[in-house]
């Protein structure tokens, strides 16, 4: 046991700091664990697939998006593709890295508690046009891709 007065102080104050240190660690671990939580809590769900025509044909894709966090979040899409049966890269019916948002933002805020819509655009090669609608009009079309997720000021990515 420590006797001189001095040298229990510097314990007491050592132990001080490593308690404080501790507590700041600690603090940082939890939030970051909540916002993986709550950033996993998010859904999303295709609600339907339509094929635009034009010069350069799209496919274009509704997203219904359900946030029951208590914090709004924002989504950007960073990669989506329309697949045929499954998502396996021989079954791709759009071209990887098109995907944009329709509407004219670049990102969708959706309220804490809420619910919203999220519309993909993805490009179509016109030879692909014809497998496309037939995987459509049979209900064989799958969807998957990921969201850039912020939420609390803090992004991830998130598999939709």
């Amino acid at each position: 046991m420590v006797r001189s007065p001095s040298a229990q102080r510097a314990l007491l104050t050592a132990f001080a700091v490593l308690l404080a240190v501790g507590g700041a660690a600690f603090a940082s671990t939890a939030g970051a664990q909540l916002a993986w939580q709550e950033r996993d809590a998010v859904d999303f769900e295709p609600t339907g697939y339509e094929i635009v025509d034009g010069d350069q044909p799209t496919v274009r894709v509704t997203l219904a998006v359900s946030n029951p966090t208590g914090v709004g979040v924002t989504l950007t899409p960073s990669s989506f593709v329309v697949f045929e049966g499954s998502a396996a890269a021989e079954n791709r019916l759009s071209v990887p890295r098109t995907a944009r948002l329709a509407e004219a933002s670049s990102d969708v805020r959706v309220s804490a508690g809420g619910t919203g819509t999220v519309t993909v655009v993805a490009d179509l090669p016109p030879e692909r046009l014809d497998r496309t609608r037939t995987a459509l009009a049979e209900g064989r079309v799958v969807s998957s891709g990921t969201f850039r997720l912020t939420i609390r000021g803090r992004s991830d990515f998130v598999n939709v």
